[in-house]
Formats: C-alpha cells, sequence, structure tokens
C-alpha cells in the first residue's frame, strides 16, 4: 500500500462512503456511491491518478468520523467550499471510474479522436457555429477605456 493510500484507514472510508451516498444516492436503475465502490477500490484509482487529493480529502474526511453525514456535509459545505470540492469531486471521479456505471449510462470514456486535415472541425459540421461566423467579429469596448481606431 502506497504512503498515500494507507492514510485512507477503514475509518476514513466509512466516512466518506456515509458522505458519498448523500452525494448519490441509489435511484432509477443507478447505483449509490457506495455502491459503485467510491471509497474502495475506485478511491485507490482516483488517488493513484490524482495523488495530490489526498491531503486534503484526508483532512476533510477527519472532520466528518463521528459525526451525523447530512449534518457534517451540510456544514462542510458553507464552511469549507474547497474542501467540499475536494470531496465532491474524489465521488463523482471514483463513481465514474466504475466500469458499470459507465455502461449504465452508455459512456464508454474518454476516447482519441483523430483529426482530419481534410474536413472541417466537428464544431463546424452540425451548422451551430455557421450564425456566428456569419454574423462576423463584435465586441464590447472595455469600460473605461477608449477605443482604438
Amino acid at each position: 500500500m502506497t504512503s498515500a493510500l494507507a492514510r485512507f484507514d477503514p475509518g476514513r472510508r466509512a466516512a466518506l462512503e456515509a458522505v458519498a451516498n448523500l452525494l448519490i444516492p441509489s435511484g432509477d436503475g443507478m447505483p449509490s456511491a457506495s455502491e459503485a465502490g467510491v471509497a474502495g477500490r475506485w478511491l485507490d484509482e482516483v488517488l493513484r491518478l490524482r495523488p495530490d487529493f489526498g491531503p486534503p480529502l484526508a483532512a476533510v474526511l477527519d472532520g466528518l468520523i463521528g459525526t451525523d453525514p447530512e449534518v457534517a456535509l451540510a456544514r462542510l459545505r458553507s464552511t469549507d467550499p474547497a474542501g467540499f470540492g475536494v470531496l465532491a469531486e474524489v465521488v463523482a471521479g471514483g463513481y465514474f471510474l466504475n466500469p458499470k456505471v459507465r455502461s449504465a449510462i452508455n459512456y464508454p470514456g474518454q476516447q482519441s479522436v483523430a483529426i482530419v486535415p481534410e474536413q472541417p472541425p466537428d464544431y463546424e459540421q452540425d451548422g451551430l457555429i455557421a450564425s456566428v461566423i456569419a454574423r462576423g467579429p463584435i465586441y464590447r469596448p472595455t469600460p473605461g477605456r477608449k477605443r482604438d481606431r
């Protein structure tokens, strides 16, 4: 076990699992965060990919251990937005790393797409940008500055 993963003992993982289920409950055939393994295998994978999340997540979880998960999550949102952001990123990231979750939403994951120089970019193919191109360049001057002519 690496030192980053060693910081996530069963107590921290249990705290993560409890609040993760509040962020992603089960429903409509989708598993909850804990059912998807966000406090287990997928936490380990998130931390392998983003080891910088380890220390702030550990600090957040230490503040959640032994508290009511709903109260603790509400307090975290209001008093520590950055900590809540790390928690939410780890939970969502772990959830969508799970292949069963990705399969259930028909998301294969990120894939590379070759750029073919002879074809127009994909954002031009559907015509959505055509009105912007036809309109031509426009801008609003920055307040308090004279426009160069």
